[in-house]
């Protein structure tokens, strides 16, 4: 058994398998996952509303400071104002499609 400890192959084989176990563990708490049905949540104030054929388009800045491109097809309440978004990103990354807005604390 001690001679087993001191193979670098058996601790390096040791090694990899904790890492692999703590990214997965890690990978598992999304914290912008919602219910884990694959949705997002941010928060933020939306400001700068544009509307488009199909909806609006508007800005959410974070509660980091970063801004977020977003789309929106029901009604926009009036700007400036605090919320929390539900929805998903695109594929490429660009654009928050809002599936659910919530106005305030709420």
């Amino acid at each position: 058994m001690n001679s087993m400890i001191k193979d670098r192959y058996v601790l390096f084989s040791l090694a990899s398998v904790c890492v692999i176990f703590f990214l997965c563990t890690v990978g598992s708490f999304n914290t912008g996952s919602v219910g884990g049905n694959g949705m997002t949540e941010m928060e933020g104030i939306i400001s700068g509303p544009s509307a488009t054929q199909n909806g609006t388009v508007f800005t959410l800045t974070d509660l980091d400071g970063d801004d977020h491109k977003c789309f929106y097809r029901s009604e926009m309440p009036p700007t400036p104002v605090f919320c929390r978004l539900i929805g998903n990103f695109s594929e490429d990354g660009n654009i928050f499609f809002v599936d659910r807005m919530i106005i305030g604390d709420g």
